[in-house]
Protein backbone atom coordinates (compact mmCIF):
# COMPACT_ATOMS: atom_id res chain seq x y z
CA UNK A 1 0.00 0.00 0.00
CA UNK A 2 1.25 3.50 -0.82
CA UNK A 3 1.06 6.07 1.51
CA UNK A 4 1.11 10.04 0.04
CA UNK A 5 3.45 12.20 2.46
CA UNK A 6 2.51 15.38 3.40
CA UNK A 7 5.50 16.84 2.01
CA UNK A 8 4.89 15.56 -1.42
CA UNK A 9 1.00 16.62 -1.10
CA UNK A 10 2.40 20.42 -0.20
CA UNK A 11 4.63 20.08 -3.37
CA UNK A 12 1.85 19.70 -5.80
CA UNK A 13 -0.11 22.52 -4.21
CA UNK A 14 2.99 24.73 -4.75
CA UNK A 15 3.45 23.63 -8.49
CA UNK A 16 -0.20 24.25 -9.14
CA UNK A 17 0.19 27.42 -7.32
CA UNK A 18 3.12 28.33 -9.10
CA UNK A 19 1.64 27.52 -12.67
CA UNK A 20 -1.63 29.81 -12.15
CA UNK A 21 0.26 32.63 -10.83
CA UNK A 22 1.83 34.27 -13.81
CA UNK A 23 -1.83 34.93 -15.26
CA UNK A 24 -3.32 35.71 -12.10
CA UNK A 25 -0.55 38.32 -11.28
CA UNK A 26 -0.22 40.25 -14.63
CA UNK A 27 -0.59 43.64 -14.16
CA UNK A 28 -2.73 45.96 -16.90
CA UNK A 29 -0.13 48.19 -18.90
CA UNK A 30 -1.89 51.67 -18.26
CA UNK A 31 -1.34 55.11 -20.15
CA UNK A 32 0.27 58.25 -18.80
CA UNK A 33 -1.75 61.03 -19.65
CA UNK A 34 1.10 63.62 -18.79
CA UNK A 35 4.27 62.57 -20.64
CA UNK A 36 5.83 65.92 -19.23
CA UNK A 37 5.84 64.46 -15.49
CA UNK A 38 9.13 64.57 -13.76
CA UNK A 39 9.41 61.47 -13.61
CA UNK A 40 8.46 59.97 -16.88
CA UNK A 41 10.79 62.23 -18.32
CA UNK A 42 13.55 61.13 -16.11
CA UNK A 43 12.93 57.67 -17.01
CA UNK A 44 13.53 58.88 -20.72
CA UNK A 45 16.56 60.43 -20.30
CA UNK A 46 17.84 57.12 -18.22
CA UNK A 47 17.00 55.19 -21.12
CA UNK A 48 18.97 57.40 -23.91
CA UNK A 49 22.00 57.95 -21.47
CA UNK A 50 21.99 53.98 -20.64
CA UNK A 51 21.54 53.45 -24.67
CA UNK A 52 24.06 55.85 -25.41
CA UNK A 53 26.50 55.07 -23.00
CA UNK A 54 26.50 51.16 -23.79
CA UNK A 55 26.50 51.33 -27.51
CA UNK A 56 28.84 54.53 -28.03
CA UNK A 57 26.02 56.03 -29.67
CA UNK A 58 26.01 59.59 -29.03
CA UNK A 59 21.93 60.89 -28.46
CA UNK A 60 20.73 63.49 -27.40
CA UNK A 61 17.27 62.92 -25.50
CA UNK A 62 14.20 65.44 -26.97
CA UNK A 63 10.98 63.87 -25.35
CA UNK A 64 8.97 61.57 -24.25
CA UNK A 65 6.31 61.12 -27.02
CA UNK A 66 3.96 58.21 -25.34
CA UNK A 67 4.25 56.35 -22.02
CA UNK A 68 2.82 53.53 -20.41
CA UNK A 69 3.37 51.88 -16.68
CA UNK A 70 2.71 48.76 -15.38
CA UNK A 71 2.90 47.14 -12.04
CA UNK A 72 5.91 44.74 -12.14
CA UNK A 73 5.84 41.63 -10.82
CA UNK A 74 7.84 41.12 -7.17
CA UNK A 75 8.04 44.96 -7.46
CA UNK A 76 8.67 48.05 -8.85
CA UNK A 77 7.34 49.57 -11.52
CA UNK A 78 8.01 48.90 -15.74
CA UNK A 79 8.04 51.90 -18.17
CA UNK A 80 7.00 51.31 -21.77
CA UNK A 81 7.96 54.63 -23.65
CA UNK A 82 8.67 55.91 -27.05
CA UNK A 83 11.03 58.51 -26.86
CA UNK A 84 12.37 60.75 -29.44
CA UNK A 85 16.36 61.19 -29.45
CA UNK A 86 18.74 63.37 -31.81
CA UNK A 87 22.16 62.71 -32.76
CA UNK A 88 24.45 65.99 -32.81
CA UNK A 89 24.34 68.64 -35.56
CA UNK A 90 27.33 67.13 -37.01
CA UNK A 91 25.67 64.24 -37.88
CA UNK A 92 22.93 66.22 -39.40
CA UNK A 93 20.62 66.73 -36.33
CA UNK A 94 18.46 63.78 -37.22
CA UNK A 95 15.42 63.46 -34.44
CA UNK A 96 14.22 59.50 -34.44
CA UNK A 97 11.68 57.18 -32.26
CA UNK A 98 12.86 54.89 -29.92
CA UNK A 99 10.78 52.51 -28.26
CA UNK A 100 12.17 51.33 -24.95
CA UNK A 101 11.39 49.15 -21.81
CA UNK A 102 12.74 50.28 -18.54
CA UNK A 103 12.59 48.68 -15.06
CA UNK A 104 12.83 50.60 -11.52
CA UNK A 105 11.56 52.00 -8.35
CA UNK A 106 10.83 55.83 -8.35
CA UNK A 107 13.15 56.98 -5.64
CA UNK A 108 15.66 54.73 -5.85
CA UNK A 109 19.36 55.07 -6.52
CA UNK A 110 20.04 55.35 -10.67
CA UNK A 111 22.08 51.62 -10.04
CA UNK A 112 19.47 50.06 -9.50
CA UNK A 113 17.04 50.42 -12.59
CA UNK A 114 16.98 48.33 -15.70
CA UNK A 115 17.25 49.22 -19.57
CA UNK A 116 15.40 46.00 -20.77
CA UNK A 117 15.08 47.38 -24.42
CA UNK A 118 15.63 49.81 -26.57
CA UNK A 119 15.02 50.09 -30.52
CA UNK A 120 14.65 52.05 -32.93
CA UNK A 121 11.07 52.68 -34.60
CA UNK A 122 11.19 52.21 -38.62
CA UNK A 123 9.36 55.47 -39.93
Amino acid sequence: MMRSSPVGAVAVALVGLLVALPAACRAEWVSVPDTNDLVIRQVGQFAVLVYGLAHRKDLAFVSVVRAQTQDAVGGGTNYRLVVAAAKPAGDGATTAEYECLVWGVPGSRSDTWKLRRFRKIQS
